[in-house]
């Protein structure tokens, strides 16, 4: 069997863990949606480690690997938070890192070996913790659309998942803030400046200071009451940052 079989088998099978996983978790299977879920972990790790093989390099440089590593990460935030989601929670982050899995339909998968500005320590180490931003970011906006009746009416059940809210966000921006640091390094030893008037370092830099403010709304009253609508709209500047400034701009980081 080649490697190139292994990545395509692989991938494809993960695909139908996870639709198994939302079949599941719709049925109320709850034992059967966690384990297919891990399931669908282990063969994207086959895949990943598989093109990592073929690359002999860091297997996170082109659209799929980016999209379906976004994927992943959405479903290990989905376990992570299991007992403190709701099932249409859980069920719409499944939703979500199935849509981002869904790319391997949309691309044609090529390996490219990767050009040498991404032979770098500082690499490997920025994407993984941006994407991983992304999803527990994800996590926080989901949970507020799912609150918005209790923002609503005002119910007590909403301090509860407001701080949940901002217990994500604060692990998502610490994340973040590591990402940008280490993207700053590398993009010294890549292109000799820690900066550049680039569209996806523009919103990356937004990105931060959108959350990075919310983690203190409860504290500034005149705005604490739109704490749901921003987690929310939060989730649209994520998909600007990802996909807009990637693929529909002149940006350099288009992978």
């Amino acid at each position: 069997m080649t490697s190139q079989l292994i990545v395509s088998i692989s991938i494809y099978i993960a695909f139908c863990l996870l639709g198994l996983s939302i079949a599941a978790s719709i049925t109320g299977q709850h034992r059967a949606a966690r384990i297919t879920l891990q399931l669908y972990l282990i063969s994207c790790l086959v895949f990943y480690a598989t093109r990592a093989y073929m690359k002999q390099f860091f297997p996170f440089t082109d659209k799929i690997e980016s999209f379906v590593a976004l994927s992943v990460l959405l479903a290990v935030c989905a376990l992570i938070y299991r007992k403190k989601l709701s099932n249409k929670e859980f069920i719409t982050l499944q939703v979500l890192s199935l849509a981002a899995a869904s790319v391997i339909f949309i691309f044609v998968d090529v390996i490219r070996f990767p050009p040498m500005f991404l032979h770098t320590i500082w690499y490997p180490l920025h994407i993984p913790v941006s994407f991983a931003a992304y999803a527990f970011w994800f996590v926080a906006g989901v949970i507020a659309i799912y609150a918005i009746p209790a923002w609503r009416r005002n119910d007590a059940v909403l301090m509860e998942r407001s701080l949940l809210m901002t217990d994500i966000n604060r692990i998502g921006f610490i994340f973040f803030t590591l990402a940008m640091l280490f993207g700053g390094i590398w993009g010294y030893f890549a292109w000799g400046a820690y900066f550049m008037w680039d569209p996806k370092l523009h919103w990356s830099v937004i990105l931060w200071l959108y959350y990075g403010n919310l983690l203190h709304i409860d504290r500034l009253p005149k705005l604490r009451n739109w704490k749901i609508p921003m987690y929310i709209a939060g989730m649209a500047m994520i998909l600007v940052a990802f996909i807009g400034t990637s693929f529909f701009s002149q940006s350099i980081h288009r992978f």
